[in-house]
């Protein structure tokens, strides 16, 4: 009988409560209060290349050696063998300056050209200024949820975009936002929807801050990504 009584609201509970976060949950978590001067985590979201983590960039075709190999029975020959090493690798290159062929090198663009960037990374070009004079006027593309831009937003032009960074679980994530400016009247999209958004990068002062927004070009309902939290 206690295992019933007990079993039983848990189970309603399991069904009934919510699997992600409200939109009043994700306002009380600070979506509107964000710190793009933050160092905590931009070493995960940079978008320099550093060695630390992998590209994602598509990645370039090897080119096929000019003069062909030699046939397996040569093998046995040490100054064959040598021939057909691969070539050496290259220097390793300075990150200590950043350039629109280092983007290029490491992050992927699509069809159309641009730069496929994850919120938090564009969230943490706020506090790196060579990232934002090579990013500033490229075009990005993003997915997000949204809502409605409640700060800077009195001519009703902007939306909030934002996604859920886990800290170390579920509950504590937290969501990391930009704005998105479509430079008229923003379009009307439910709370929590999953957008994709095509735009160009530009940065504004406020305070001690400086801020990324995205000017839109479009931006369109989506389905939500399989992971809908970044870890």
């Amino acid at each position: 009988m206690a295992i019933l009584i007990l079993a039983a609201p848990i189970t309603w509970a399991a069904i009934k409560s919510p699997d992600r976060y409200s939109a009043n949950a994700v306002m009380n978590k600070g979506v509107y209060n964000q710190n793009y001067n933050s160092t905590a985590r931009a070493d995960e979201f940079t978008l320099r290349g550093d060695g630390s983590k992998p590209s994602r960039a598509a990645p370039k075709p090897v080119p096929m050696p000019d003069t062909p190999l030699p046939a397996p029975d040569k093998f046995n020959d040490p100054e064959a063998v040598a021939k057909a090493s691969s070539a050496p690798p290259k220097e390793a290159q300075s990150y200590g300056s950043f350039t629109l062929e280092d983007l290029k090198q490491q992050i992927e663009q699509n069809s159309k050209g641009e730069f496929v960037l994850q919120v938090p990374e564009i969230y943490y070009t706020g506090g790196d200024l060579e990232v934002q004079r090579v990013i500033t006027g490229q075009p990005i593309e993003t997915t997000a949820q949204v809502l409605p831009e409640k700060v800077n937003n009195a001519d009703g032009h902007r939306l909030r975009i934002f996604r859920m960074l886990v800290q170390c679980c579920a509950a504590d994530a937290r969501p990391y936002s930009v704005p998105v400016d479509f430079g008229k009247k923003a379009p009307d999209f439910k709370e929590m929807t999953w957008v994709k958004i095509s735009g160009i990068m530009s940065y504004e002062k406020d305070g001690d801050q400086t801020i990324p927004v995205i000017k839109a070009t479009s931006i369109e309902e989506t389905t939500a990504p399989d992971n809908t939290m970044i870890y």
